[in-house]
């Protein structure tokens, strides 16, 4: 017997079709930051005033950082948003004093990092869209600020429609 699509959508409410909707879509744009910037590890994080909540993550690297993991936000390498909203990107963390001595840094053995805010269409500061690898990279591609800030456009919207959804 052939599945039926009609009944299987019948089946799902609104909310459920959303939240798939939202898992495949982030899924998919986490892989293709870990394709973009060469990393094996990308995840987005919500901001509370003082914490950094894991919401989904790509990591076949296994570094240990899962889904609803809470950090204090003034630890991570995203907290940088909160002062300076632009993408950051970091080839080699052991060889900046300024961020080489981050406890989140020590804690997943964190060398490369590549990360832009996630805004909601309203304005507000949702987040951070991240890559990271235990390992140095060179970011010689002059898009890839714009590409992976699109990315993390893209995550806001997402976010923000479901947000309105449960309204």
């Amino acid at each position: 017997m052939v599945p039926s699509v009609t009944s299987a959508h019948a089946l799902l409410s609104a909310d459920e079709r959303a939240a798939i909707a939202e898992i495949e879509a982030t899924t998919n744009i986490l892989h293709l930051v870990t394709r973009l910037t060469g990393m094996r590890f990308a995840g987005i994080a919500k901001f509370t005033d003082l914490e950094w909540v894991v919401c989904s993550v790509y990591d076949p690297l296994q570094m240990g950082i899962n889904v609803h993991d809470v950090l204090d936000l003034e630890t991570t390498l995203c907290s940088e948003f909160c002062i300076n909203p632009q993408a950051l990107f970091i080839p080699e963390i052991s060889k900046n004093g300024r961020f080489a001595t981050r406890p989140v840094v020590k804690q997943f053995e964190i060398e490369s990092y590549a990360g832009a805010p996630i805004f909601l269409p309203d304005g507000r500061l949702y987040g951070a869209l991240c890559a990271l690898d235990s390992r140095a990279m060179l970011f010689d591609d002059p898009n890839l600020p714009e590409t992976l800030s699109l990315f993390a456009r893209l995550v806001g919207c997402i976010f923000f429609a479901n947000l309105a959804d449960g309204r």
